[in-house]
């Protein structure tokens, strides 16, 4: 016979499993229909890139054509340049070829490829792939800093470097876009506010560069939309680009440019005087209200005298070669916006003076060292110690969505709408797909 403490304690412990055995099960991940618009994006260039693509892939030419080989490519493969062409675990084209999963097909019968005549692929290091992804590349040997990613692969030599491109459907693409641009714990109003914001900056710029006759390789950094491809995907960020599908803002009937960034410091710039280009009503700016309790809404920095030095040479050798850099006197706005902005900046030294537009510094100091000017509504003095403090609000170029002003506004209950409304005033809601 158990004793009562004994009794007692088996008891607990049929409730506890009991209760792990009721425990419900986390619903799948949200099913995402494709758009039917396929995005290209840079992801990597580099003498040498390693490759692995798990199950059977097709290769055909970047231009179209027939098929070049069907099959696998085992384990991790080197993609180098062959002339103007590829070499690809050994096999050589002679141009830019796409390198496509084979998915449901994987059951067709394979296509002979002979090898190229070329060295073979030195023994590699094993990447590490992440499990849904499509193909994994880095151009690190040892295998460090490898990213996985959906869809095919493109490589294309040029001038010695391999360019590897994505290509991948726009749903997929904003998987990788969303999760990299905010992060998957802000409010879910706020991620859907920025999947739309996202949805229309990608189609915008896509219309924009067939019209044109531009390159539709987008670039993968702050300079277009940043994306990270298979890392940057969570579930908030996935229900968030599912719920939204096909959802996206327009101007009088036609997609604009919708700028986000991440913090405006209390009044959205107006795009004309902080990027350069056409302020139509929804980017003109307006008062924000929701990223007070943001960690860059004000800040302070210092950066020394001879690193402002280096980016200032840094600056002059590419845009000005003929002028010579003395040492730095004084660096003064001499212009800014109405909502206080500097537009312009005066860089005294001792040899002379050179403005500045203040975008331009800001992005310049930022490159050389990340977190020192946040934005370009700040103020400038020279201490004692020879440092340059700066102190401003803000981090970003200040037009379109605020992105902690909108988590802001969702957290004081907000929905999707509200928010873009807020921050594009007079935009309307469309179906682009």
């Amino acid at each position: 016979m158990l004793s009562p403490r004994r009794l007692c304690g088996t008891i607990l412990l049929c409730c506890l499993l009991l209760a792990c055995g009721c425990r419900e099960k986390p619903a799948p991940p949200a099913p995402l229909d494709p758009a039917g618009v396929e995005i290209r994006v840079g992801v990597l260039s580099a003498e040498r890139i390693l490759v692995r693509m798990p199950g059977r892939v097709e290769i055909r030419p970047l231009a179209g054509g027939e098929l070049l080989y069907r099959g696998e490519l085992q384990g991790t493969v080197a993609a180098v340049c062959s002339g103007a062409g590829i070499e690809l675990g050994g096999m050589v084209f002679s141009g830019a070829v796409r390198v496509a999963p084979l998915g449901d097909r994987a059951g067709e019968a394979g296509v002979d490829f002979a090898p190229g005549t070329g060295p073979r692929p030195q023994r590699l290091p094993t990447l590490y792939h992440r499990a849904g992804a499509n193909f994994t590349v880095t151009a690190i040997l040892d295998g460090a800093e490898a990213s996985s990613y959906r869809g095919a692969l493109e490589l294309r030599a040029d001038d010695g470097m391999v360019q590897a491109v994505n290509a991948l459907d726009l749903q997929f693409y904003l998987l990788g876009v969303v999760g990299a641009e905010m992060p998957a714990y802000f409010e879910a109003e706020a991620l859907a506010a920025q999947a739309i914001v996202s949805r229309t900056f990608a189609l915008y710029n896509l219309e924009r560069a067939r019209s044109n006759g531009q390159s539709r390789v987008f670039r993968a950094t702050t300079g277009f939309q940043v994306y990270k491809g298979f890392s940057a995907e969570a579930r908030s960020t996935r229900q968030a680009v599912v719920e939204t599908r096909g959802q996206a803002l327009s101007w009088r009937g036609a997609l604009f440019s919708s700028y986000f960034h991440s913090t405006c410091g209390g009044r959205t710039a107006n795009a004309n005087e902080a990027l350069g280009v056409t302020a139509i009503a929804p980017l003109a700016g307006v008062a924000c209200g929701g990223c007070a309790a943001g960690s860059f809404y004000r800040w302070d920095s210092r950066l020394a005298s001879s690193g402002l030095e280096d980016v200032a040479r840094r600056y002059l050798r590419k845009n000005s070669p003929e002028v010579s850099l003395g040492a730095i006197e004084e660096l003064e706005v001499i212009e800014r916006a109405a909502d206080g902005r500097a537009l312009y900046l005066r860089l005294r030294h001792s040899l002379g003076s050179f403005e500045w537009r203040a975008d331009s510094f800001r992005l310049a100091v930022e490159a050389r060292f990340p977190g020192t000017v946040r934005s370009t509504a700040f103020t400038s003095s020279k201490a004692e110690s020879g440092e340059w403090v700066f102190s401003g609000s803000g981090f970003g170029h200040g037009v379109g969505l605020c992105q902690v002003g909108a988590r802001g506004m969702a957290r004081e209950g907000a929905g999707r709408r509200e928010i873009l409304q807020r921050y594009y005033p007079g935009s309307e809601w469309m179906k682009a797909y």
